[in-house]
């Protein structure tokens, strides 16, 4: 059974799981290094970061999307699949 666990791999090639790994015996892996992590974003799973932006100016001024226009978007991304 594949599964797939996020993890980050420090520049010395540490790899840290960032979520529990239960398995009933020793298995194989495979590691794909993705774009680096920005550093400056918000934790993961952060509450306090979650609030910090609905509280922010930027998020009370912000003006609504135009529901019209987001559904045109998606149909566009979905039919962009070609299947």
């Amino acid at each position: 059974m594949l599964q797939a666990i996020e993890a980050e791999v420090s520049p010395d090639g540490k790899v840290t799981l960032l979520e529990p790994v239960h398995l009933a015996q020793r298995s194989r892996a495979v590691v794909t290094i993705l774009a680096p992590i920005d550093e400056t974003a918000p934790k993961r799973g952060s509450a306090a970061a979650l609030l910090g932006v609905l509280d922010s100016p930027e998020f009370a001024s912000a003006k609504p999307g135009d529901p019209d226009r987001m559904e045109r978007e998606i149909a566009a991304n979905r039919d962009a699949w070609g299947d």
